[in-house]
């Protein structure tokens, strides 16, 4: 750059100004300038506003949620009190449900309670002190059910009498009400705060409106072009948003026919491939344990190595049987086709649990097999078999219940177990054990859905709806669970 140029460069701006100046009115560059600045000044009394808005808005949005924290360990302990006094009067067993939900309520509601409270010293301090007047609620309460439990309804009733329930209910109650008029106070001074800092906004914003009147014509003119230009911009988005959409849709319907398929290929061929050991080698060993039948009646007082060995042969062979016959139920269980879906489940339950040391209970399986679609069947042994594979492997349970109904219009699995549980379970990323319990109940219109928490167990449920053949021909419509 020459030095004409590199200074012609430095003038430019000036040039501009200079034009600019004489260009435009005085009265108006005044007006202008003083727009300007007064722009400039609502500006930082709106950012200060706003932040003192937001600020004050989460202030009483925290107060808020504490005192909903509040009513919610009231109501808790009321429901506890409730269902604790309707078990030692009725003593029916339907009372230690609720009786126990709401125990897990008060509790939650509490820790949610210090959580909420935040920084506050006030509020923390109050809920820390509520801590040991509700634990000894707790224990006063649990420990009458338990007398009751145990056959004990005098001392139950006697500590109930001695007063020291209500006692607690009353330092509770006080302490709660306490904490309900602190956090109603605060937030009627926030939403003071909140009004005011409203107010000054509202005026801040009035005079911007009424200096910025005299550009509107002209922004209106560039808003409008750019909101066409947005509009125009956003459609083509919006159809490119729905291209993908159906392309993903029509990928996801080809994956989910393709899985089906397989999954219905594989037991297909499993079956095959089950019949074809059955007959042929099944044919093979038996014809020779024959051989070796006859070889031992001729071989009776004649050598007496050659019977041993011959004896030795024999077991390998039944060994050979007993392993066909295991390969084969693994492929294609024969009991689900002679006799049915519930012979089929008792023995694989009962085979299982037995081997693994596990109590398990088979109930409510359906009165007629024959009912039961062929396809349904299958899904529904497999994934028990899959079920309690993973309980076996993983679980560490003690107890296994099984359990099979027909509701109507379909068929519903239950598989429950009161093992460790699953530990960070996402229903969007399933194992390939459990995805495939999915698959074969999707795959038949139905669904499956898991439940679990750590050291409470697993709960696995299916529902496989009457196939549409099936259905016409017992003249009986699917419908949903």
């Amino acid at each position: 750059m020459t030095p004409d140029t590199a200074l012609h460069a430095a003038r430019a701006p000036r040039v501009v100004v200079h034009r600019l100046l004489h260009a435009v009115p005085p009265q108006v560059l005044l007006a202008l300038l003083l727009t300007a600045a007064v722009s400039v000044v609502i500006f930082a009394i709106s950012e200060y506003s706003s932040g003192r808005i937001a600020q004050t808005r989460a202030d009483v949005s925290q107060a808020r949620r504490a005192a909903t924290q509040v009513a919610a360990l009231r109501n808790g302990l009321l429901q506890a009190e409730s269902a604790q006094r309707g078990f030692l009067l009725a003593g029916s067993e339907q009372y230690l449900k609720p009786f126990n939900a709401a125990i897990e309520h008060s509790r939650t509601s509490l820790v949610e309670l210090a959580t909420v409270s935040g920084d506050n010293l006030e509020w923390r301090g109050r809920a820390e002190a509520l801590r040991p007047l509700v634990e000894q609620k707790e224990d006063e309460m649990k420990l009458t059910v338990l007398m009751a439990q145990q056959g004990e309804r005098d001392r139950a009733y006697a500590k109930i009498a001695s007063g020291e329930g209500v006692v607690l209910m009353e330092g509770i109650a006080e302490r709660l009400a306490e904490f309900d008029a602190v956090l109603a106070a605060e937030v009627d001074r926030r939403e003071a705060v909140l009004d005011e800092s409203w107010l000054y906004q509202r005026v801040s914003v009035g005079v911007v409106v009424l200096l910025n009147l005299l550009f509107l014509a002209v922004v209106a003119n560039l808003m409008i072009r750019q909101f066409r230009l947005r509009a125009e911009h956003h459609a083509a988005l919006q159809r490119q948003t729905d291209a993908l959409e159906r392309a993903v849709a029509e990928r996801t319907s080809e994956l989910f026919d393709l899985s089906s398929y397989l999954q219905s290929s594989i037991e297909r061929e499993k079956a095959r491939l089950a019949r074809d050991l059955h007959d042929e080698l099944g044919g093979i060993l038996t014809s020779a344990k024959i051989d070796i039948a006859w070889l031992e009646d001729r071989l009776q007082g004649g050598d007496a190595e050659a019977a041993q060995r011959l004896r030795r042969l024999s077991g390998v062979l039944d060994e050979g049987v007993d392993l066909k016959r295991r390969v084969v139920e693994n492929l294609r269980p024969s009991l689900l086709d002679h006799l049915g879906l519930g012979a089929a489940l008792a023995w694989y339950v009962q085979e299982t649990c037995g081997k693994a040391g596990l109590a398990c209970a088979l109930r409510t399986l359906p009165d007629d097999d024959a009912s039961v679609p062929p396809e349904v069947s299958i899904a529904i042994y497999r994934t028990v078999q899959e079920s309690l594979t993973n309980i076996v492997k993983h679980a560490r349970a003690s107890q296994v219940e099984v359990a099979v109904e027909h509701p109507g219009g379909g068929w519903r699995l239950v598989v429950t177990d009161d093992g460790v549980g699953i530990s960070n379970f996402r229903p969007e990323s399933l194992s390939h054990g459990l995805a495939n319990m999915k698959q074969r109940a999707r795959a038949l219109g139905g669904h499956f859905t898991l439940r679990t928490a750590p050291g409470r167990g697993t709960r696995i449920e299916a529902f496989y709806p009457t196939p549409p053949a099936a259905a016409a021909g017992s003249g009986t419509p699917p419908s949903a669970p």
